[in-house]
C-alpha cells in the first residue's frame, strides 16, 4: 500500500477512464460507431454512379466546363490526358435528373473520347478514331502496366511516338487498350518512373513494369512522428523491407524474423517454445543493467508487444539506433527504437488478400546420449576401478552379464530409453491471414483477420493465436482528416511444466523452463511406459523418478486477450502548417489456470511394491492467476514546414504528451481437489489455501521538440529536445531535460567535388550526431513512496497491522546515455553498391540498482535503489548492399556486420559479484588456464600442491607464488560470456521470370563459455545423470592416457577453468526461399491480380564448435528448449 503525498499521478490521469466503470466501454463505443458508419460511406460509393441524378444545362461550353460542372455537382472526379482527350470542344445541350452514363453518352456521342466509371473515378481515355475518320489503324494493342511490387500503376500514358494526339491511359487495373499502325512505337510513362519506349513489332499484348525513377522518387524512412527522405537524414536508421525479407517466411512471431538483416540489432532465440519462442532483442549492446530491451513503437503507439502482431499486417520496420533519431521518444528509447507501420487502404478499387503457410517442424539439434548397456557396464567399470562397490549403490553382480545375455528384449527390464526424444515430437506451424484493402478519394481502409496455430515439439506444449485489425482514414474535408486504429488479439498458451523446474526429489527447484534439467535426472535402462510417477530402474538399489509422468500430469493453461484502439484527427490550418491531436487505448487481460492431474506414487518393478513417494491422488491442487493492464495516451502535435527562396527548408515540431498505465494481479490457490476431474477452486478443500492481489500505476508527462534545416539539399541540420517528467521520482527528480543535435553533409552535391568524384562516387554523405537520452525503466513504480507491508504482532493474540519496511532515496533521478555518432554513406556505381558505416560511443550514466548498504533498524527496512554504475558501449556497424541486373536476372547482396563492446566504469558499491570489474566488460571471463591433463603421480608433485589424481586437470600457477588461489586466474578482456562482441548477417536474393530465391545467414563472433549441463562431464559416480557418447567413450584411463576427456568421475574446475571453456562463434542458414509468381496473362483469366507460391526452410543448419543445443543460448548453466528447423509451404492470393 502507498501514499501519493504529491498528488503527481492524479493530475497526469485525467483523461483516463475509471476501469471498474463503463469507461472503456464508451470510449470503445465511440471508436467503433464512428468506424461503422466510415465504412458504410465507404461502400456506397460502389452504387454511387447508378443512384446519383444530376441536371445540366450548358450553351456553348467547352467539354472541360461541362465536367467541371459535373464535379461541382457530385463527388465524381474525372481523370485524362489533356494531350489525348479533346475537352476544348463546345458543346449545347440539356438534361433533367439524368444519371451520369446518359450525361456521358450525350456529352461524348459522334467522338472519339470513351469513358470508364469506377466508383466515384471516371476515366476518359480517346478511341482510335471516330466513325467519320479515316481509319489507319490495323492493329489493337493490350496490355497491363505495373509497378516493380506488382501493383498496377493507375493513369499511366501510353501514346505513340511522334503522335502525341494518339494514345490512351491505364483504368483502375493497369489495363489499356490501343489501335495503332504498322511500325508504331509506344511510349508508356508515369510521374515518378522511368519511360519506357517499346516498338511494337507483331506483338497483339504489351505487359510493362515500370521502375521507380531515382531521380524523380527518393527513398522515404518512418521515423518518430512522420517520415523523412533517406537522403536527407542525420541520424542512425535502418529500414527493413517487409515484403522482400520477412513477410513470406513462415514465423511465429516479428522478432524472430528480425535476425540478420540491421548491424547493430542483436536478435537471440534461445527457445523454440510455442507461445514463447520470441526472440531477445539489443540494439548496440547491453545499455544498462536494468531493462536492455528497445521501445516498440506500432502505428504511433508506444510499449506495444511486438510479438503478438500478425506479420501479414506489417508494412515497414524501422530501426532509431543512436540519440539523434530515437530522442523524440524519450525516457523508453535510451535503448533503441523499434517502429512498426501496418497496412494502410490504397486508392482503387476494394482488394481481397490471403495469405497462408503450413510448416513441420523439429529440433535443429540433439543430444546423442548412450545407451542403456554401455552406460551400465561404464558404470559399473568405474564403480569397481575406484572402490565404491556396493551392493547398496551397484548394479548386482551378474546383472549385466544376464542383460546382454537375453539380448535387452525385456522393454521393462531393459528399455534403452532414448529421453531427448520421448519428450519430442513432430511440431506444426500454421498462418493464415484473410485482408481486404481500398477507397477513393475520401476514405481509405484496411481490415484483416489472422489466425497462427503452433504445435510445439515438446509434448503439451501448443499455442494459437487469432489477430483482427481495422485501419482507417476519412477526409472529412480538404483540409481535415480523421482516422482510427483499431487491432486486438486472443491467444491461448499451454506446457506441460518444464517452466516450474523439477528436481529428484520434489519440485521446488526452479528448472527454469529447460528441457536438459528434466532429461538429464534419468537413465536410459528406466522405462517411459506406465502410469507411475517414479520407476526403480531394474538392477539398482537407487530409486529413480519418471519425468515424463510427471510432467504429463501437469496442464497449466494460460489465455489472453488485448485490444488496442486509437483516434485522430489532421488539420491543414493553412499551407504548411498542420495540427494534429490523437487518443490511444490498450486493455489486455491476462488468466492463467493449472489444475493438475493425479500421480500414483512410485514403484519398484523388482519388488513390486509402492515407494510412497512423489504426488499421490489425493493431494492435488488447482490455482487461478488473473492480471489486467490498460494503458492511454494523449498526444497533441504542431507542425510548420516551409522552403526559403527555394533553397532553405525548415521544418519545425512541439508535441505535448501524456502517457498513463494502471495494472491489477489476484491470484487463489487450493490444495487437495474433491475429484480430479474438477478444475475449479471452490471444489478444493480449504485446509490449504491461499491468495493475492496488487495493484500498482504511473504517469508519465512530456514536452517534445524538433527544429530540422536544410539548405541547398547539402547541409543538413536537426535539432530536438525532450522534457520528461515521471512518477516515479520524488519531487524536484521527476523531469529530466535530454537535447540531442545533428549534422549532416551531402559531399557529392558539392560542385567544387563533382569534377573528381563524379566518375566513380554515385553519392556520399557525412553525418555526426550527440545527444542525452533519460531512462527510468529500472525503477519501481513506487519507488518515490513509503511503502507499507502487512504483518502479524504477536503478544497474547495475533494482532493484524502495517510496518513501513522501505526506505527512500530522496536522491534517485534519472539514468542518462550520452550519445555520439558518426556516420558516412557512399553510393557507387550509379549507387548499385551502397555503403553505410557508423562508429558510435554511448555512455550510460547513473544506472540505479538496490543498494548494498546494511541496515540495522527495527522493522527490518530494505535498501532503497540508487544511481550507483556507469556503463560504456562502444562499436562500429557496416552495412554494403550490391543490387544489378544481368539479363533478365536482377539480383542482390546484403552483407551486414556490428562489433560491440560493452565495459563497466563507474560502480559505487562492493562488487560482489566475481565476473563484475571496472574498464572490463559487465560479463568477461575469468578463469584458471589449465596446464593438461595430469598422467602420474610425479606430474602432479613437480606442479605447485593441488589436491588431484592422475587423470585430473591441472591448473596453472599464472603469477608463481606456489600457491593455487583466484590471483591465479586469467582475464579474457576481448571475450564476453553472454553475446558475440560480432554480429553479421548475409541476404542474398535473385528473381527471374516470375521465380525468386532468396537466403539467409546470420552469426556470432567473440564469444566463448562453459557447456554446464548435468550430463555432459565425466561426473559418472552420479547414476541420476544421463551421459552423452562425446564425453564417456574417450576419458582418461591408465590404459588410455592419451583420452580427450579428464578420468571418470573427475568433477575438477568445471566451471572454472578453461579446459572446459567451449568457442560459440557460430554461423546459420536462418532461412532460404523458393518463389513463383505467376504471370499477369494468367491471372487476368482467373481474375486474381496475384498469385505466388513458395517453399521455404528456418536453421537449415548451424557451424559451430558448441556442443549443446544452441550456439544463441544467454549465459545460463543448461541448455534451453532447442531451437526448431521447419519446412513450409505459402501461398498469397489477391484479387
Amino acid at each position: 500500500m502507498a501514499k501519493n503525498d504529491d498528488g503527481w499521478l492524479d493530475k497526469i490521469s485525467y483523461p483516463i477512464p475509471d476501469l471498474g466503470k463503463s469507461g472503456i466501454c464508451r470510449v470503445f463505443n465511440l471508436i467503433f460507431l464512428l468506424l461503422f458508419i466510415s465504412v458504410e460511406v465507404a461502400f456506397s460509393s460502389n452504387t454511387y454512379a447508378q443512384n446519383t441524378v444530376l441536371s445540366i444545362s450548358a450553351e456553348k461550353k467547352s467539354i472541360a466546363e461541362v465536367l467541371d460542372v459535373i464535379e461541382n455537382k457530385s463527388d465524381f472526379h474525372f481523370f485524362y490526358n489533356s494531350k489525348l482527350v479533346n475537352v476544348d470542344r463546345k458543346v449545347t445541350f440539356e438534361v433533367n435528373n439524368k444519371d451520369v452514363f446518359t450525361i456521358l453518352e450525350i456529352l461524348f456521342k459522334n467522338t472519339n473520347i470513351a469513358y470508364r466509371v469506377v466508383d466515384k473515378d471516371i476515366i476518359l481515355t480517346a478511341s482510335a478514331a471516330s466513325k467519320g475518320e479515316k481509319q489507319q489503324a490495323n492493329r489493337r494493342i493490350t496490355g497491363v502496366i505495373k509497378d516493380v511490387t506488382g501493383e498496377p500503376v493507375i493513369g499511366a500514358n501510353v501514346v505513340l511516338k511522334g503522335d502525341n494526339g494518339t494514345g490512351t491511359i491505364t483504368d483502375i487495373n493497369g489495363q489499356y487498350s490501343l489501335e495503332v499502325p504498322q511500325n508504331a512505337i509506344l511510349i508508356i510513362s508515369y510521374i515518378g518512373y522511368t519511360p519506357v519506349e517499346i516498338p511494337v513489332k507483331d506483338q497483339s499484348e504489351i505487359n510493362v513494369t515500370l521502375k521507380e525513377d531515382s531521380q524523380a522518387i527518393e527513398e522515404v524512412v518512418v521515423v518518430g512522428y512522420g517520415t523523412q527522405k533517406k537522403v536527407n537524414l542525420v541520424g542512425a536508421v535502418a529500414a527493413v523491407n517487409v515484403d522482400e525479407k520477412i513477410t513470406s517466411r513462415s514465423l511465429s512471431n516479428v522478432s524472430t524474423g528480425l535476425s540478420g538483416l540491421i548491424p547493430g540489432l542483436q536478435v537471440s532465440q534461445t527457445t523454440s517454445m510455442a507461445g514463447n519462442d520470441n526472440a531477445s532483442l539489443m540494439i548496440r549492446g547491453m545499455g544498462t543493467v536494468n531493462n536492455t530491451s528497445p521501445l516498440i513503437v506500432v502505428d504511433g503507439m508506444p510499449d506495444v508487444d511486438i510479438n503478438r502482431i500478425n506479420m501479414a499486417d506489417v508494412e515497414s520496420i524501422s530501426v532509431l539506433k543512436d540519440a539523434a533519431s530515437a530522442s523524440i521518444y524519450g525516457s523508453r528509447a535510451a535503448n533503441g527504437v523499434i517502429l512498426i507501420t501496418t497496412r494502410t487502404g490504397k486508392k482503387g478499387k476494394t482488394s481481397i488478400n490471403f495469405t497462408g503457410s503450413y510448416a513441420i517442424e523439429k529440433p535443429s539439434r540433439s543430444y546423442d546420449f548412450m545407451d542403456d548397456y554401455p552406460r551400465a557396464l561404464t558404470l559399473h567399470q568405474f564403480r569397481a576401478a575406484s572402490g565404491t562397490k556396493r551392493e547398496s549403490y551397484n548394479f548386482k553382480d551378474g546383472t549385466i552379464d544376464q542383460w546382454m545375455a537375453l539380448g535387452m528384449i525385456d522393454p521393462l527390464r531393459y528399455p534403452n530409453t532414448d529421453w531427448f526424444d520421448a519428450f519430442m515430437r513432430t511440431g506444426t506451424l500454421q498462418n493464415y491471414t484473410l485482408s481486404a484493402t481500398g477507397g477513393n478519394d475520401k476514405s481509405n481502409f484496411y481490415i484483416s483477420i489472422g489466425m497462427m496455430d503452433k504445435e510445439g515439439i515438446q509434448m503439451k506444449n501448443d499455442f494459437k493465436r487469432y489477430n483482427t485489425r481495422f485501419n482507417y482514414d476519412y477526409n472529412m474535408f480538404n483540409n481535415v482528416k480523421v482516422g482510427a486504429r483499431v487491432d486486438g488479439n486472443w491467444s491461448e498458451f499451454t506446457y506441460s511444466g518444464f517452466a516450474d523446474g523439477i528436481t529428484n526429489n520434489d519440485t521446488s527447484d526452479s528448472g527454469g523452463g529447460d528441457m536438459q534439467y528434466a532429461v538429464a535426472g534419468i537413465t536410459p535402462y528406466d522405462p517411459v511406459t506406465g502410469r507411475y510417477g517414479g520407476v526403480m530402474a531394474y538392477g539398482e538399489d537407487i530409486q529413480a523418478y519418471n519425468p515424463y509422468a510427471f510432467f504429463d500430469s501437469r496442464n497449466p493453461k494460460q489465455t489472453r486477450q488485448q485490444l488496442n484502439g486509437s483516434l485522430f484527427l489532421d488539420w491543414e490550418v493553412f499551407k504548411g502548417f498542420t495540427a494534429h491531436v490523437d487518443y490511444a487505448l490498450s486493455f489486455s487481460n491476462y488468466f492463467q489456470k493449472r489444475a493438475d492431474m493425479p500421480t500414483d506414487a512410485a514403484y519398484d518393478f523388482q519388488t513390486g511394491q509402492n515407494l510412497g513417494r512423489y504426488y499421490v491422488a489425493d493431494n492435488v491442487g488447482v490455482s487461478d492467476n488473473n492480471t489486467t493492464n490498460y494503458k492511454t495516451q494523449l498526444n497533441g502535435r504542431l507542425q510548420y514546414e516551409t522552403t526559403i527562396a527555394k533553397n532553405h527548408h525548415i521544418g519545425a515540431m512541439f508535441v505535448y504528451s501524456e502517457e498513463y498505465w494502471h495494472t491489477r494481479s489476484t491470484g487463489a490457490s487450493r490444495n487437495d481437489r474433491i475429484h480430479p476431474s474438477t478444475s475449479e477452486i471452490n471444489a478444493a478443500l480449504t485446509n490449504v489455501q491461499s491468495n493475492s492481489g496488487s495493484s500498482a500505476s504511473e504517469g508519465l508527462r512530456s514536452y517534445i521538440g524538433r527544429l530540422n534545416y536544410s539548405a541547398y539539399d547539402k547541409y543538413l541540420l536537426e535539432f530536438s529536445f525532450r522534457l520528461d517528467g515521471s512518477s516515479k521520482f520524488v519531487k524536484g527528480h521527476q523531469y529530466g531535460f535530454f537535447p540531442t543535435v545533428a549534422v549532416g553533409w551531402r559531399f557529392t552535391e558539392e560542385e567544387f567535388l563533382k569534377k573528381y568524384l563524379s566518375s566513380w562516387l554515385s553519392s556520399g554523405k557525412l553525418r555526426a550526431s550527440w545527444g542525452k537520452l533519460g531512462d527510468n525503466s529500472g525503477v519501481n513504480r513506487f519507488e518515490q513512496l513509503e511503502t507499507l507491508t502487512a504483518m502479524n504482532y504477536m503478544s497474547s493474540d495475533v494482532v493484524k497491522g502495517f510496518v513501513n519496511k522501505k526506505m527512500i532515496n530522496k536522491d534517485l533521478s534519472w539514468e542518462v546515455s550520452t550519445d555520439i555518432n558518426v556516420g558516412l554513406d557512399l553510393g557507387f556505381l550509379d549507387n548499385r553498391l551502397r555503403t553505410e558505416i557508423d562508429f558510435y560511443n554511448r555512455l550510460r550514466t547513473g544506472m540505479n540498482r538496490p543498494s548494498q548498504m546494511s541496515i540495522h533498524l527495527t522493522g527490518a527496512y530494505s535498501a532503497p535503489r540508487a544511481n550507483i554504475g556507469d556503463l560504456l558501449n562502444r562499436g562500429l556497424e557496416l552495412n554494403l548492399t550490391w543490387k544489378d541486373k544481368i539479363g533478365n536476372v536482377e539480383y542482390s547482396i546484403n552483407l551486414n556486420g556490428a562489433y560491440n563492446r560493452t565495459v563497466l566504469k563507474e560502480w559505487n558499491e562492493f562488487l560482489s559479484r566475481g565476473w563484475i570489474y571496472l574498464d572490463m566488460p559487465y560479463h568477461f571471463l575469468y578463469v584458471y588456464e589449465n596446464n593438461g591433463i595430469a598422467q602420474t603421480w610425479e606430474d602432479i608433485y613437480n606442479n605447485t600442491p593441488q589436491s588431484l589424481s592422475p587423470g585430473d586437470v591441472i591448473r596453472k600457477d599464472l603469477n608463481g607464488d606456489g600457491i593455487i588461489d583466484g590471483k591465479d586466474k586469467k582475464a579474457y578482456p576481448n571475450i564476453q560470456r553472454d553475446r558475440p562482441t560480432t554480429t553479421y548477417g548475409i541476404t542474398l536474393q535473385a528473381a527471374w521470370k516470375g521465380f525468386d530465391i532468396s537466403m539467409l545467414f546470420n552469426g556470432g563472433l567473440g564469444r566463448k563459455d562453459f557447456w554446464l549441463t548435468d550430463f555432459n562431464q565425466t561426473k559418472i559416480n552420479d547414476r541420476r545423470y544421463a551421459s552423452t557418447w562425446d564425453h564417456w567413450t574417450e576419458p582418461w584411463s591408465l590404459e588410455n592416457r592419451n583420452g580427450a576427456w579428464p578420468r571418470l568421475g573427475s568433477d575438477t574446475d568445471r566451471s572454472d577453468n578453461n579446459f572446459w571453456l567451449y568457442n560459440m562463434n557460430y554461423l546459420r542458414m536462418k532461412n532460404i526461399m523458393l518463389g513463383y509468381n505467376l504471370p499477369q496473362k494468367l491471372l487476368s483469366k482467373i481474375s486474381m491480380t496475384n498469385l505466388r507460391i513458395y517453399v521455404s526452410a528456418e536453421n537449415l543448419f548451424t557451424v559451430t564448435q558448441y556442443p549443446g543445443l544452441d550456439p544463441e543460448k544467454k549465459n545460463s548453466t543448461r541448455d534451453l528448449y532447442p531451437i526448431n528447423r521447419s519446412f513450409s509451404i505459402g501461398l498469397n492470393v489477391s484479387f
